[in-house]
C-alpha cells in the first residue's frame, strides 16, 4: 500500500488552538471510552471493512468506501483499488486491526478524532486476479494514522496514511 505525501500528513500532535467556523477555539479533550470514541473507531474499522470487500474483487467496487470515508481518505483508497486493478491484483484475507484514539478535538461537540494502528497485513495477500500468490509485495504490520470527523452526526474517516510493511 502507499503511502500519501504532500500536505496529507497527519500532526504529530493533536491540534490545538485556532477559532473554527463556530468562533469556539478547539481544543483536545482526554480520551475515554466515551460515544465519540466508539463512533470514530466504528468509522475507521468500517472503512477497512469496505475496503478489505473492494479489494478482494477483481473489479474494485468502491462505491461503499464512501459510507466511512471522506476527503483525503477516499481518494487515497480508491487509488490504491486503481492501483491494483492497473496491476491485475486482488487482495484476499483479513487486515488485523488494533486501533485507538489518541486524541478527541471538540468546540462544543466531539467534531474530530485522531487514530493510530499497527495495522498487520500478513493474512491479507496480494494475488494476481487470475490466479497466483503475487511474491513481489511486501505483507507484515505497517503504522497507520487517521482523522475521523464527524459532520452533522455522521463520522467518516477524512484522512488516512498507511506506512510500509514494518513501519511499526
Amino acid at each position: 500500500m502507499k503511502q500519501p505525501t504532500g500536505d496529507s500528513a497527519l500532526p504529530s500532535e493533536p491540534l490545538s488552538g485556532p477559532p473554527t467556523s463556530t468562533g469556539m477555539p478547539t481544543s483536545t479533550v482526554p480520551v475515554g471510552d466515551t460515544d465519540a470514541v466508539r463512533a470514530a473507531l466504528d468509522a475507521y474499522r468500517g472503512m477497512w471493512h469496505q475496503l478489505t470487500i473492494a479489494a478482494a474483487s477483481s473489479n474494485h467496487q468502491v462505491s461503499a468506501l464512501g459510507s466511512h470515508a471522506t476527503g483525503q481518505a477516499l481518494i487515497a483508497l480508491r487509488g490504491m483499488m486503481y492501483d491494483d486493478s492497473m496491476a491485475g491484483l486482488v487482495t484476499l484475507g483479513q487486515p488485523t486491526l488494533s486501533p485507538r484514539v489518541v486524541a478527541v478535538r471538540i468546540p462544543e461537540v466531539p467534531i474530530e478524532a485522531d487514530i493510530v494502528d499497527c495495522v498487520d497485513t500478513t493474512s491479507w495477500r496480494k494475488y494476481r486476479a487470475r490466479g497466483g500468490l503475487a511474491e513481489d509485495r511486501p505483507v507484515g504490520r505497517r503504522k497507520t494514522s487517521a482523522v475521523v470527523r464527524n459532520t452533522d452526526g455522521e463520522w467518516k474517516v477524512t484522512k488516512v496514511i498507511i506506512g510500509d510493511v514494518d513501519s511499526c
